[in-house]
């Protein structure tokens, strides 16, 4: 019986491998051209904001909050900034900063709706998400904005003797290596998960539960912030369409990367960036194919109740396992 339980949880541990081992496969199987060097770059540094937004919402997860409004804060980040460089000329750091203090404002208003007004969090961020999208639209007139050569050069910049690494991804490692020391090595990042595996518990032993609920919220903020910043300077432009479904595409990769909905349990890496991987790579997969683009939000959308399906059996098995 423990060997059984034993062998179940290694599963799932090593699930999120598993799985990106056969869609890797399947689609090298289906075209040469899929796990090459050049598509590779390309499907990471195009998929850069899902994978940041990801790391985002995993935060807010690991305390057991589902926030809604990740993809929308990325999106009204991008846009302001993407307005401050085109129409009055700022330069691309003050602008990116600017992008990245409203998302830590708007991580900072939703903390304050759910834990100091006692509002649904999962509401709060739902409304916020709806009112971000449709302010961010007001002020850019619903139109594109071109950013041209603006943001050209950071993102057609390369590390040659990296074989053409984009310069963008460096940022992204760094994220994801900052988040894994911050849940793994640091005081902040147990509290994490003693709140997310239990708020009685660990407000017994004497954790500030409403502060580090509030720290993970405004941090998910800030860092789709930074995420909105990749997005314009992938895209080359503000779209009315952007990250639009970024909030459920994230919080699916993450959950295929192991982290609960329940809270307290999740990694950065390689947990919910894998996750991420997965979605980016099967979607540059079936693009490589020929498969058509309106089929891809079908198999995105079986993969989200893939990944909430997985979530309930790791739930189950880690219970079994306890008990």
């Amino acid at each position: 019986m423990l060997t059984n339980k034993f062998d179940s949880n290694r599963i799932f541990s090593y699930s999120t491998y598993i799985i990106l081992a056969l869609i890797l496969l399947v689609f090298t199987i289906g075209s040469p051209n899929f796990l090459t060097l050049k598509n590779v770059y390309i499907t990471i540094s195009n998929g850069a904001p899902l994978i940041i937004i990801t790391c985002a919402v995993t935060f807010a997860l690991l305390v057991g909050v589902i926030d809604l409004s990740v993809g929308a804060i990325g999106y009204a980040a991008g846009c302001l900034s993407g307005i401050l460089i085109n129409n009055y000329g700022v330069p691309l750091v003050p602008a990116f900063l600017a992008g990245i203090a409203l998302g830590l404002a708007i991580g900072c208003l939703n903390s304050l709706l759910m834990f100091k007004f006692n509002m649904n969090p999962m509401l709060v961020s739902m409304g916020m998400m709806l009112i971000i999208r449709a302010v961010a639209k007001i002020i850019t007139d619903d139109k594109t904005i071109s950013l041209g050569d603006s943001v050209a050069g950071l993102r057609q910049a390369r590390i040659a003797e990296l074989g053409g690494f984009p310069v963008l991804l460096v940022g992204v490692i760094l994220i994801v290596v900052i988040c894994s020391i911050v849940l793994k090595q640091t005081p902040f990042g147990r509290k994490l998960l003693a709140v997310g595996c239990n708020e009685n518990v660990a407000r017994n032993i004497g954790i500030e539960t409403v502060k580090i609920k509030s720290a993970a919220l405004i941090i998910c903020g800030g860092i789709c912030g930074i995420a909105g910043c990749y997005w314009i300077v992938t895209l080359g432009s503000v779209v009315t369409t952007g990250l639009i479904s970024y909030e459920f595409l994230a919080i699916a990769a993450a959950v295929l990367g192991g982290t609960s909905l329940h809270g307290g349990r999740g990694t950065f890496f390689p947990g919910s960036s894998m996750g991420a991987l997965i979605l980016l790579f099967i979607g540059s997969g079936m693009a490589v194919m020929g498969v058509s683009p309106n089929t891809i939000p079908f198999v995105r959308g079986i993969i989200i109740f893939i990944a909430m399906y997985i979530d309930s059996l790791r739930t189950r098995s880690i219970m079994n396992s306890v008990a």
